[in-house]
């Protein structure tokens, strides 16, 4: 029995070829590569491919598809490795490694209609734990258990879907064997209504994201599946960065006041709230991740940068008057023209007073990133450094002066940045009136 899918592609860059070719898609939990075959022995497309301007760029980019055994989507699929030709008893071939796919198959049983799992990277076992007791065998020494902390039972509902963290397990029991192990596989399953595949992907996605931010670790969808009337999907993300994230959790539970545990977090208005800021939102959390895992100088631009992507773009206010702009600028050249020592430039003063005339009647501008977060119930001042003294060290490090900042001060004024970040996400997610104020 073959272990493969059949596709037959072309290369979208004729200049490599304009042929059609069979392939061989492999795909497991570990890696998914296409195997291009191409007999001819004169063939040098590997080469060609290799060196042209967009070999490790998306799939579909590179690649039409001509036809497929199965339905497959390359959702943003990233080809981040190449192979040259090898052979085998039958074929000689290149190789791509490919990151996301998604196959589909006939529902053939009708089963879990509706229904399906995210299985989610290692980080994503260190939350979904939280959500569970130890393993036990208090009632009974033959039978171990595990159950969910109490208050942890619930589904929780989003728009069209609803979820919660589960664990699975998997053993490697053989009968006859004297030791076992029983594997922990971390997943989100969850309820669907009247959504599509890319829906489905992108609430699993954000609910993530979600996670993410409240323990800051990249948790991340190594597999989904799931099933509808008519189809099963499945899809896998073989991305290996995935594999280097850091994994310390960091709760932000002790940033707010009465929302603190996460199964009354996640019953709360924060997925709507970030739907209306997703690309804010999301961008924003993977700066408080990303910052987690670069130097202290690269940290704190990230962390500035959290302000910024939430800037208000305040606009600025104007003096009222009960005169229009011209005879504001006839009162105030009048008012100076007698000082003037050198009445032959009278014509060049008045057209500077005019100018002069389009600015005074607006106020002082505050600045609109310290305008942003008291717009956002946080106290820019409270958190251990004034802003104004933050924003300084950001131009420093922009302009490549981080020399001049001793590392105490840096770190001291990056944990404050770190607190005003996280409390400016909670407050896009709807937390601005939970939010606890002075935190240490």
């Amino acid at each position: 029995m073959k272990d493969y899918y059949c596709l037959n592609i072309k290369f979208k860059d004729k200049k490599i070829s304009e042929k059609t070719y069979h392939s061989h898609l492999f795909i497991s939990d570990k890696e998914m590569y296409l195997q291009i075959i191409d007999n001819d022995e004169q063939s040098r497309i590997d080469n060609y491919y290799s060196i042209s301007d967009n070999s490790l760029g998306l799939f579909d980019e590179n690649f039409e598809i001509i036809n497929t055994e199965v339905s497959i989507i390359f959702d943003n699929s990233r080809i981040y490795k190449i192979k040259s030709f090898c052979s085998d008893e039958k074929n000689k071939f290149f190789t791509i490694f490919l990151t996301n796919i998604c196959i589909i198959k006939d529902n053939i049983h009708k089963e879990y209609i509706n229904e399906g799992a995210a299985f989610l990277n290692k980080n994503g076992l260190s939350v979904v734990n939280l959500f569970y007791s130890f393993f036990s065998n208090f009632e009974d020494k033959n039978t171990f258990t595990i159950s969910r902390m109490s208050g942890m039972h619930d589904y929780y509902e989003i728009e069209n879907l609803s979820f919660r963290p589960e664990l699975e397990f998997e053993n490697n029991e053989q009968r006859g064997s004297e030791e076992f192990t029983i594997k922990k596989k971390p997943t989100i399953n969850f309820r669907f209504q009247n959504i599509e595949y890319k829906d489905i992907k992108n609430r699993l996605e954000i609910i993530c994201h979600f996670l993410s931010f409240l323990y800051g670790v990249r948790i991340v969808i190594d597999k989904l599946v799931y099933r509808t009337e008519k189809e099963i999907f499945f899809f896998r993300n073989t991305e290996p960065n995935n594999k280097t994230y850091v994994s310390d959790l960091f709760s932000i539970s002790g940033f707010l006041k009465n929302n603190c545990r996460i199964e009354k977090i996640l019953k709360t208005n924060w997925f709507e709230n970030y739907l209306q800021k997703e690309k804010q939102i999301t961008k924003a959390i993977d700066n408080l991740l990303h910052a987690r895992e670069v130097n202290m100088g690269a940290s704190f631009v990230l962390l500035f940068n959290i302000i910024e992507i939430f800037n208000i773009n305040q606009n600025q206010e104007k003096f009222s008057f009960n005169i229009d702009r011209e005879k504001i600028s006839e009162k105030i050249f009048n008012a100076l023209k007698s000082d003037l020592n050198e009445t032959e430039n009278i014509e060049e003063f008045k057209k500077k007073v005019d100018s002069i005339t389009n600015k005074i009647e607006f106020k002082p501008f505050t600045s609109p990133l310290e305008e942003t977060l008291i717009l956002n119930n946080i106290n820019p001042n409270s958190f251990g450094h004034k802003f104004s003294k933050l924003k300084k060290t950001r131009d420093k490090i922009t302009h490549g002066s981080l020399s001049s900042i001793s590392d105490d001060i840096l770190q001291s004024q990056l944990f404050s940045l770190r607190k005003i970040a996280i409390s400016l996400i909670l407050s896009n997610l709807g937390f601005k009136n939970d939010l606890k104020q002075n935190i240490i």
